[in-house]
């Protein structure tokens, strides 16, 4: 009688301490995943005959709308009407443009498992938010060298910014038009990552004008439900970091949190300061040199898992619903 009881609280305590340690995010999904349509512009109109042009413009419109028309007068440089087939033909055979197509036809054998990986983290975000979270379309199309667009259906994938940046038709950009920072970001390992971030941003997120702390917590909310459409992924990933960088963040989180509460940083509305903290770079400006970009996003994330971690029972809805400063009162340094 006495073993059997022992087994059982065995049993028991082994249930509550791998139910301590699981991951919240990586939810049980239904057995049929997503399946996105994906649709590859730049093969529909590099290297076709001038009289195809327009039919396929056409169609593509149908297909993909107003985003697509945008980006494809970004890239002619004027609006599209019955004039602009010529222009888009002459972009696409463009000595420059027909380097970069070539060099991201390569890409396209490695495109069908990203779009797995795309289409998995979409049903992640599905288990969450249901189907108004999915997108209809996702293109490829030469977007020179801007990532990743979104609008209310469809997303917009440049993979130029994907090309080895050891390519020759990288290395024959010269440095002041594409920073060396630029470059070391050129890695499809994190084509699905920017495609997920851009859309979670675009769908489930205001624009903000507020105090740096606000900015702060919203970059966390958004990355820790990038970590929800990737819930095995680790930090580093759904940061955008390499190693060297992620180690600088977690070795300096508590100076740099010392640092912006001590020159009162946080309730600045200063433009100046939100950027140099959460935009893209090649550091963070105001820290060390050897600081990595966007470090206001690391601290917002780790803020926000952090306040998760203590309030498990919360849904991501919820989570996106919580004023800034409830969460920022949770914050203890790991």
């Amino acid at each position: 009688m006495n073993n059997r009881l022992s087994l059982y609280a065995i049993l028991i305590l082994m249930a509550v301490f791998y139910g301590c340690t699981s991951n919240p995010l990586d939810v049980n999904l239904p057995k049929k995943e997503v399946s996105l349509n994906y649709i590859n512009v730049d093969d529909e109109l590099y290297k076709k005959p001038k009289e195809e042009v327009a039919s396929k413009v056409k169609n593509l419109e149908q297909q993909l709308g107003d985003l697509f028309m945008y980006e494809l007068s970004q890239n002619i440089r004027q609006n599209i009407d019955d004039y602009s087939y010529q222009a888009i033909y002459n972009f696409y055979n463009s000595d420059y443009i027909s380097d970069i197509e070539e060099e991201k036809q390569k890409l396209y054998a490695e495109l069908p498992q990203h779009e797995n990986k795309i289409n998995k983290a979409f049903t992640y975000l599905k288990y969450h938010f249901g189907d108004s979270i999915l997108p209809e379309n996702i293109f490829y199309i030469n977007k020179l060298f801007s990532q990743v667009t979104c609008a209310q259906k469809n997303i917009a994938v440049g993979l130029e910014n994907y090309i080895s940046p050891k390519s020759n038709v990288i290395s024959s950009i010269p440095n002041a038009e594409l920073y060396q920072w630029q470059r070391d970001r050129m890695n499809i390992d994190f084509l699905e990552r920017d495609v997920l971030l851009n859309w979670i941003q675009v769908q489930l997120f205001n624009e903000l004008d507020e105090k740096l702390a606000a900015h702060i917590i919203q970059a966390g909310k958004i990355l820790y439900i990038l970590n929800a459409a990737f819930p095995n992924a680790h930090e580093d990933y759904v940061l955008r970091y390499d190693k060297t960088q992620y180690d600088w963040a977690v070795k300096n989180e508590t100076s740099v949190w010392n640092y912006l509460v001590e020159q009162q940083m946080l309730f600045k509305t200063d433009i100046r300061v939100r950027t140099n903290f959460l935009n893209e770079g090649p550091t963070t400006v105001g820290l060390a040199v050897d600081s990595p970009d966007r470090i206001g996003q690391f601290l917002g994330y780790r803020i926000v898992k952090g306040y998760m971690t203590k309030n498990k029972a919360l849904s991501l809805q919820a989570l996106i619903d919580t004023k800034y400063n409830t969460i920022l009162q949770t914050y203890e340094i790991q």
